[in-house]
C-alpha cells in the first residue's frame, strides 16, 4: 500500500503518473512534442499547425500539450478503452528482438501504433478530426515507446508490480520512472524543451524508415533489461543520478524521431508506408 507521503508527491505533481502506466506523464509528453516541433522542416511545421488548428507558432505549446496528452486523457473512457494496449509492448526477457507475430499479433501495441498513426496522418484526405487524433496518438506513442518499461515484461506489468521506496516513500517502479524522478528534476519546463531540442539536433538524422520503429522498440527493451531496475527495493541517490540522464536521452531521441516521422509524412522528406488497417473496435 502506498504511503501517504508518496501519495502526496503524486498529488503535487497533478496526477503526473498512475498505476495504469502513463509513460512520462504530461510533462514528458509536452517536452517531447514541443522539442520535436522545433526540429520540423517548414513544410511539416506548416502542416502540423494546420492539423492542430493554429495559425501562430506561438500557440503550438498549448496545442501540443492538448494533443500529445490526449490519448492518456481519453483512455479510461468506454469509447477509447480499446486503445489501452497501444501504450506499451511486452517482449520476453530472453529475447532482444521484437517479433510482431509473437509480441503484437493483433496490432494493438505501441510499436504498431506508431506505424498505424503515421500512416493515418499521411493521408491528406482524412477528416480534420481523424488527422488531429492521428497526430495526437503519434506524438504520444513515440514518447511512450521511449520509456523503457513500456517495452518491458508482462510478468511484472512493466514494473507496476515492482514495489520500491524512494526518499522513504513507497510506490512502484513504473510510476517512479514515469513521473516521480521527472517531478524532482524538471524545475523549468521551457528550459527542458530547449535542452531536449538541442540534444535531439545533435543526433544523426538520416531520414525515417518505418522499419526503424522495431529497432527503437528493441532499444527501449534493452534499457529495461539493463538499467531500469534498481539493485534493491530502496532507490538510492546513486540510482536516481544514473537514471535521470537516461530519461533525458530518451526524451531527446523521442523528439528527434518524432520529427523524423513528421518530416517524412508531412514535410519535404519522402517515405512509403502502407495504408493502415482498421484496428479492432476503433471508433
Amino acid at each position: 500500500m502506498r504511503s501517504k507521503a508518496f501519495s502526496g508527491l503524486l498529488a503535487t505533481a497533478l496526477l503526473l503518473v498512475s498505476a495504469t502506466a502513463h509513460a512520462w506523464g504530461p510533462v514528458g509528453h509536452r517536452v517531447i512534442g514541443r522539442a520535436a516541433f522545433e526540429l520540423l522542416d517548414p513544410a511539416a511545421r506548416s502542416r502540423v499547425m494546420d492539423v492542430l488548428g493554429i495559425e501562430d507558432a506561438a500557440a503550438a505549446a498549448g496545442a501540443l500539450d492538448a494533443a500529445c496528452n490526449w490519448p492518456d486523457d481519453v483512455r479510461p473512457t468506454p469509447e477509447w478503452a480499446w486503445s489501452a494496449p497501444l501504450h506499451y509492448v511486452n517482449l520476453p526477457r530472453h529475447s532482444p528482438h521484437y517479433e510482431r507475430e509473437r509480441d503484437c499479433p493483433d496490432g494493438l501495441c505501441v510499436t504498431e501504433g506508431v506505424l498505424r498513426y503515421a500512416a493515418v496522418l499521411a493521408q491528406p484526405t482524412g477528416t480534420p478530426q481523424t488527422r488531429w487524433q492521428a497526430l495526437a496518438f503519434l506524438c504520444h506513442l513515440v514518447g511512450d515507446l521511449h520509456q523503457p518499461l513500456h517495452a518491458g515484461f508482462r510478468d511484472d506489468r512493466g514494473g507496476n508490480r515492482v514495489e520500491v521506496t524512494y526518499h522513504g516513500e513507497d510506490g512502484n517502479l513504473h510510476e517512479w520512472w514515469d513521473g516521480v524522478l521527472v517531478q524532482e528534476r524538471v524545475t523549468d519546463e521551457d528550459r527542458q524543451v530547449v535542452a531536449t531540442a538541442a540534444a535531439a539536433r545533435a543526433l544523426p538524422a538520416t531520414g525515417w524508415n518505418p522499419d526503424d520503429v522495431a529497432r527503437w522498440t528493441e532499444e527501449s527493451h534493452d534499457l529495461a533489461l539493463r538499467v531500469a531496475y534498481p539493485p534493491a527495493r530502496e532507490i538510492d541517490a546513486s540510482f536516481a543520478a544514473r537514471s535521470w540522464p537516461i530519461i533525458e536521452r530518451q526524451w531527446s531521441r523521442a523528439a528527434a524521431r518524432l520529427a523524423l516521422i513528421l518530416n517524412a509524412v508531412l514535410g519535404r522528406d519522402e517515405v512509403t508506408i502502407e495504408a493502415p488497417a482498421r484496428a479492432p473496435d476503433t471508433p
